[in-house]
């Protein structure tokens, strides 16, 4: 749960979501307070207040009993949490495949609880969502690339309202393969022109389902449309080079990509992670350098 308490109350132990003041007067957040240098910059900045968070942190009771979870405890509730997350993105995406209304409620739900994360639940999620079952395997790919895509926004120091944006469309972004017939999408052979052609549509295919709601932001919209294109002009479907592709599309690029890399999926087997960072790295014309080093950064913490 999230507080919002006086600055002078905060106490070592307490895990800080936000420090109500500039970035430049103070510009960490998400943290576990415990050094004494953070605990005077806060008390010195021009904030009145501070958000915590006491579900995690010394303000933390985290079972009935009011003890501290043991990892195995914390991996069960997070598996529990992502079970139901899967369940929520299935039945809102097959929806809007279906022509239904979207029900952003239920989505928000899953967005907020994995943008609130902090970095060690995020990393269990993460961890979970390595082990694919053949028919949930494009819900567990959208989660993990939300997960990598809010993670790599936090590290980034971006807005909370960035972040949240960045987790909604890591959850959106291959909806339009759910138009595409599982033949294509899980078979085990080289793919025919045919059905390469088909599959590369995924993207308009996504982005003309999601554009009939009004509620899905544009930058939502662009992911979608937009994470299969490169820096070198050679990516689909617009081929857009360069400048042209903007902060969030990057960041869903190189999310999208390492989890195909450290993941097996039809006819391909997973790389390590070290060899997926740098495969990316070795092609900088595809991806952003610096949001491959950063998202390494992450992962090997």
């Amino acid at each position: 749960m999230l507080t919002r308490i006086s600055k002078t109350d905060i106490r070592k132990g307490m895990f800080v979501e936000a420090v109500e003041c500039s970035a430049a007067a103070f510009g960490k957040r998400r943290f576990l307070l415990d050094s004494k240098k953070d605990y005077l910059a806060i008390l010195e900045s021009p904030a009145e207040f501070v958000v915590i968070n006491t579900a995690v942190g010394d303000e933390a009771t985290q079972s009935s009993g009011g003890r501290r979870l043991s990892r195995a405890e914390k991996r069960a509730e997070a598996a529990a949490t992502l079970t139901r997350s899967v369940k929520a993105l299935k039945a809102e995406l097959i929806n809007i495949v279906v022509g239904g209304a979207l029900n952003m409620e239920k989505i928000s739900k899953v967005v907020e609880e994995i943008a609130r994360a902090d970095d060690e639940t995020s990393s269990l999620y993460f961890d979970i969502t390595r082990f694919r079952q053949k028919d949930e395997a494009m819900y567990q790919h959208s989660l993990a690339v939300s997960i990598l895509m809010g993670k790599l926004g936090t590290a980034l120091e971006l807005d909370t309202e960035t972040v949240a944006l960045l987790v909604l469309s890591g959850l959106l972004h291959d909806v339009g393969k759910l138009t595409i017939s599982k033949n294509i999408l899980q078979k085990q052979t080289p793919l025919t022109p045919v059905e390469r052609k088909l599959l590369r549509s995924h993207p308009q295919r996504g982005h003309h389902l999601l554009k009939r709601h009004a509620i899905i932001p544009d930058e939502v919209l662009d992911v979608c449309l937009h994470h299969h294109e490169a820096l070198d002009g050679s990516g689909y479907p617009s081929g857009k080079s360069g400048s042209e592709i903007g902060l969030l599309v990057r960041i869903a690029t190189v999310c999208d990509a390492f989890d195909k890399l450290t993941t097996a999926r039809a006819g391909k087997s997973e790389r390590a992670v070290a060899d997926a960072m740098s495969w990316m790295f070795e092609r900088d014309y595809l991806f952003d350098r610096k949001l491959v080093l950063r998202l390494g950064a992450i992962i090997e913490d």
